[in-house]
């Protein structure tokens, strides 16, 4: 008896449709429409127009200002700048992504043995089988070599259609190890590359072992190339994703003492544990059943009949997740863009130098401090730095304490703001005028002052990146944040303190102000029509004779006016609420930043030689380049 199409799994049923519409699509032909056909000779026969340089210009303007192009140059040259700041291993496989087209990268996996168990080195061989095995083929000379394969050097497994003349296994030449070609109807057109091996994770108690060690361990494992006179050596493989493999209950213990869940979909980790579910476990990560898949495949390998039963195990081995995880990884969101995993690998090189550049930053301004703890000058400067920051912070709280529970703070409540609502814009003004930390402001350029006449010059202090009006709409660095000096054409243009308390309170005014009005205003507006709705409403009831009396058409309306004020009150409250906070929030960060520039320029003025101005100038640049790779990653498909 033939089995029913609805009992065939979604690959059979594709196969199936596919053979029966092949003979009848190489019989059809398609007639060209006459429209269409004349327009082509037409546009044939149509001359070239005269400014066909400048189009092709403007072509190569257009693709110079490319994201995915600007932001492969800025990684190279944040890799020749700065080589001790980042992981170049990471760094170049970035760049190869990004020198492929958008959505067509190959994403390379690490499907890595954790070395806690005698049959681990077997169980990532039987999932990798597992995975990329086709259940309508019979069983591959590749399942028969990988399955009896014993050897602990790695092995590579590239995933494409097959190939004309295609080898089983053959010997990668670029690094000298084991290379299969496999065809994977399941993930042929997801481009993946599969590094199969074991190695050795940083175990410890759960929590001890951090993230970063997790990272660099599996991320970019190391693997023993032989060379001459049995002799190995170590070569940096770095991959996008990486698959623990664990096995029984000894793995599973080794796997929940590491940060997995703590990490991006960048790692993952499974154990092979038979007849035992996730939830049973109450673990973070994933519990596989490899025979069970194993089975489901040679029973569907022996006929369709066996459907049912091919499903039914399939999913209760729990593979289909790590399926899914593969595919979330190396298929793009929108058409033409990039693989999630290319943008994971981008985004977490660039928050490694990032780190790095904090602390070589960190270790810097402390080396500097140390060496001058003895110059009373510098001393005294510093003191009176931590001095001017602790007295901003208790200014900024005393200030802002005494104008939000002040007189004109609350003559904009809400039931006061139907006749008050066109005055939010000047009390706001005034108050961030009068109250955001004036003293500190003017205690600030004295003590500029003071810096500029122990370095006997006028120093350059890092500013905010949108101090100038240029910049202002820029975006890139959020209010108060300290930024690296501006390039301007006269030193003239740049203040000669730190500017952030300024900017802040005419970033304060100019974006959040504007806001605040256009709120108060469309709530009022709101509130006033769901009124004059509802009261319409009650009218024409009791006009109607729908509502008896005069009492049931008042409850309409007392109903919507009570509804459209409870609205009112909820919502500028809340709205009042988030701008008291955003206030303080912006002034701590507005004296944090400022405090930063003044150290950074005490810092060179106690380096006191040439090499410590060269390595902020280095750092900076590095930063400068870290903060144009994350805006055009941000801006690429």
């Amino acid at each position: 008896m033939a089995p029913s199409s609805a009992l065939l799994p979604r690959s059979a049923r594709r196969l199936r449709l596919r053979l029966r519409l092949l003979p009848q699509a190489r019989h059809l032909s398609v007639s060209p429409c006459q429209i269409c056909a004349r327009s082509t000779r037409l546009a044939r026969l149509r001359p070239r127009p005269r400014n066909e340089p400048h189009v092709a210009r403007r072509r190569l303007l257009s693709t110079s200002t490319n994201p995915r192009t600007e932001l492969e140059a800025t990684l190279l040259e944040l890799q020749n700048q700065s080589p001790n700041l980042v992981n170049l291993s990471r760094l170049q496989l970035a760049i190869q992504g990004l020198r492929q087209d958008a959505g067509t990268e190959t994403i390379r996996v690490a499907i890595i043995g954790l070395a806690n168990g005698t049959e681990v080195d077997t169980t990532a061989r039987r999932i990798l089988r597992a995975l990329l095995a086709d259940p309508l083929q019979e069983e591959q000379p590749w399942e028969k070599a990988l399955e009896n394969r014993h050897q602990n050097k790695p092995l590579i497994v590239r995933v494409g259609p097959p190939q004309k003349h295609a080898v089983s296994l053959e010997i990668e030449k670029a690094v000298g190890l084991d290379e299969m070609h496999v065809s994977s109807p399941e993930l042929d057109g997801y481009k993946l590359e599969f590094l199969l091996m074991g190695a050795d994770v940083p175990y410890g108690a759960p929590g001890e072992v951090s993230i970063q060690a997790l990272e660099d361990a599996v991320l970019v494992p190391t693997v023993n190339i032989p060379s001459a006179n049995d002799r190995v050596s170590p070569i940096s493989t770095p991959v996008h994703q990486a698959l623990l493999v664990a096995d029984g209950l000894m793995g599973a213990v080794s796997v929940s003492a590491l940060p997995v869940s703590r990490t991006d979909e960048s790692i993952a980790a499974v154990v092979q544990i038979a007849g035992v579910t996730k939830e049973q476990l109450q673990a973070a990560f994933d519990v596989v059943d490899v025979s069970l898949a194993d089975k489901a495949i040679s029973l569907f390998r022996q006929g369709p009949q066996n459907a049912m039963d091919y499903e039914r195990l399939w999913f209760s081995s729990n593979l289909p997740v790590l399926l899914k995880w593969l595919k979330l990884g190396a298929k793009p969101v929108a058409a033409n863009g990039t693989k999630p995993a290319v943008r994971r690998l981008i985004a977490a090189v660039l928050q490694s130098a990032s780190s790095e550049i904090q602390l070589a930053e960190a270790r810097k301004l402390s080396k500097a401090l140390t060496l001058r703890s003895d110059d009373p000058a510098v001393a005294a400067l510093n003191k009176d730095l931590a001095d001017w920051a602790q007295n901003a912070h208790s200014e900024l709280r005393d200030e802002l304490d005494l104008a939000f529970g002040g007189r004109r703070w609350r003559q904009l409540g809400w039931w006061k703001l139907f006749w008050r609502v066109d005055d939010v814009a000047m009390l706001t003004n005034e108050l961030l005028g009068q109250r955001f930390m004036p003293t500190a402001e003017q205690e600030l350029v004295y003590l500029a002052g003071r810096i500029a006449q122990l370095g006997g010059a006028s120093p350059e202090y890092p500013q905010p990146k949108s101090s100038v009006d240029d910049a202002t709409k820029s975006g890139k660095l959020s209010p108060g944040e300290p930024a690296p000096p501006l390039t301007a054409t006269s030193s003239s243009s740049l203040p000669k303190w730190p500017g952030h308390i300024a900017f802040t309170r005419r970033y304060l005014q100019n974006e959040t102000v504007p806001a605040l009005q256009s709120l108060a205003q469309r709530l009022v507006a709101q509130s006033l029509g769901t009124s004059g709705i509802t009261t319409s409403l009650a009218a024409l009831l009791y006009l109607s004779s729908i509502a008896p009396t005069i009492y049931e058409a008042g409850a309409v309306a007392a109903l919507g006016i009570v509804y459209s004020l409870g609205r009112l009150q909820k919502r500028w409250d809340a709205a009042r609420t988030f701008w008291e906070g955003e206030v303080r929030e912006e002034g701590r960060k507005a004296v944090r930043g400022a405090e930063s520039s003044a150290a950074t320029v005490l810092e060179s003025n106690a380096s006191n030689g040439a090499d410590g101005v060269g390595d902020a100038k280095d750092l900076q640049t590095t930063k400068e380049l870290v903060a144009r790779a994350e805006d055009a990653l941000a801006r690429m498909k």
